[in-house]
C-alpha cells in the first residue's frame, strides 16, 4: 500500500533525526561537542517537535493497519485511475504551459499528440523527447506524412493485437516509438531513393541484413559491438547527403535503444519483437539475417577482421577531457588529488 509505505519511510525519518538530535544533546551534556545556548535551545525544540510528529505518524500507520485493506486498495486503484484521466485531459494545457520548451517543440508535440488514441497514455517528457527527435530529423508529422503514420500505426496495432501475455503490458510504451521509427526507416529509404533518381546516381542496394545475436550480446560481446559498429556504418556510406546522414544517427539510436529494451525480454518479447520486424521489412526493406552460412560466414569474417585490428591506435584528436567534464568538475568545485612521487 502507498500510504502504508509512505508512512513506515516518514516514521524512519523520524527515528533517525531523533536518535541525531540526542547523540548531539548527549555529547554536549559529556563535554564532547559543546553547543551554544541558543544552539541547544534549538535541538531540544526540534526534539520534541519531531518526537510529536512521529507519534502523529505511528497513530495514522496504526490507524491505516486497522482498516480493510482490500478497500484501501480499491481506493488507491480509484486515485491512480483519477489521475491518469487528469493527466490524459489536461496534457495539452501543461504542453502549452511548459516554459522550458520552444514553440517548435511544443507544436510538433501536440501534432503527435493528436495522433494518439484520446486515452493513451503517455509522459510528457516522452512525448517531448519523440517530438524533438522528429523536429531534428526534419519528419514532423504533418499533412504529407500523416497518412503513412497512420497506416504503419494500424499495420503495427494489428500485428500485436493477439499477444495477450501479462509480461508484455510494460511494452506497450513503445508502441508510439516503434511506430515513429519504422516511419524515419521509411522516410530516410524515400529520400535515398529520391536522391539517387534526381543525380543519376548507381542504385541503391537496400539496407543490410542486421543480425539478432549483435543485439542479444551487446555490451557483453565486443565481437557484436564491433559488428554492429561496422553494419551501422555501411548504412551511412549509403546515405548521400549530410542530413541523411545526420538523421541516420538518430534513427539508428532509437532503433537500437528499441531492439535492446525487447531484446533483454527474452522469449517474452519474442511476438512483439516479431512484430516489429515485419512491420519494418515492409515500410522499410529492413530484414534480419535468417540463413545459418550467412550467419556463420559474417561471424567469421568478424573475428577476423578483430584479430588484424590494432586496437592501440587511438584518435590524434581524442580528447579524454570532455567539455562535460570540465563543466561537471566546476559545479562540483572539483580538485584534483595531487600523488606523491
Amino acid at each position: 500500500m502507498k500510504a502504508i509505505l509512505a508512512l513506515e519511510e516518514l516514521i524512519k525519518d523520524n527515528e533517525r533525526v531523533i536518535k541525531s538530535i540526542k547523540k548531539q544533546l548527549a555529547n554536549h551534556d559529556m563535554g564532547e561537542s559543546k553547543l551554544t545556548f541558543m544552539g541547544k535551545a534549538s535541538a531540544e525544540t526540534s526534539l520534541e517537535e519531531t518526537q510529536n510528529e512521529l507519534e502523529r505518524h505511528r497513530l495514522k500507520l496504526k490507524d491505516l493497519l486497522a482498516q480493510d485493506t482490500s478497500k484501501l486498495e480499491e481506493k488507491e486503484k480509484i486515485k491512480d485511475a483519477i489521475e491518469k484521466k487528469n493527466h490524459i485531459t489536461y496534457q495539452k494545457v501543461r504542453l502549452k504551459r511548459d516554459v522550458t520548451k520552444a514553440n517548435d517543440e511544443i507544436i510538433e508535440a501536440m501534432l503527435i499528440l493528436d495522433e494518439l488514441e484520446q486515452d493513451t497514455y503517455i509522459e510528457d517528457q516522452d512525448l517531448f523527447e519523440i517530438a524533438s527527435k522528429s523536429i531534428a530529423l526534419h519528419l514532423t508529422i504533418h499533412i504529407d506524412l500523416e497518412k503513412k503514420f497512420k497506416e504503419i500505426k494500424t499495420d503495427f496495432q494489428n500485428a500485436i493485437n493477439d499477444i495477450d501475455d501479462e509480461s508484455l503490458k510494460d511494452l506497450n510504451l513503445l508502441n508510439l516509438r516503434v511506430v515513429v521509427s519504422i516511419l524515419h526507416f521509411h522516410v530516410l529509404l524515400v529520400n535515398i531513393l529520391d536522391n539517387i533518381e534526381e543525380d543519376n546516381l548507381p542504385d541503391f542496394r537496400g539496407f543490410p541484413k542486421f543480425e539478432d545475436w549483435w543485439i542479444r550480446e551487446l555490451w557483453t560481446n565486443h565481437h557484436a559491438y564491433y559488428a554492429l559498429y561496422k553494419w551501422k556504418g555501411i548504412i551511412s556510406k549509403q546515405c548521400i547527403t549530410h542530413d541523411q546522414k545526420r538523421a541516420w544517427e538518430m534513427i539508428f539510436s532509437s532503433w537500437i535503444g528499441i531492439k535492446k529494451v525487447i531484446s533483454d525480454k527474452n522469449s517474452s518479447g519474442y511476438y512483439y519483437n516479431y512484430a516489429f520486424d515485419t512491420v519494418m521489412n515492409k515500410y522499410a526493406e529492413l530484414e534480419e539475417e535468417l540463413s545459418t552460412e550467412n550467419l556463420e560466414s559474417m561471424s567469421a569474417l568478424t573475428k577476423k577482421i578483430i584479430s588484424k585490428e590494432d586496437f592501440s591506435i587511438v584518435n590524434e584528436n581524442q580528447n579524454i577531457i570532455t567539455n562535460y567534464v570540465l563543466f561537471k568538475r566546476e559545479r562540483l568545485d572539483y580538485q584534483e588529488e595531487k600523488k606523491e612521487l
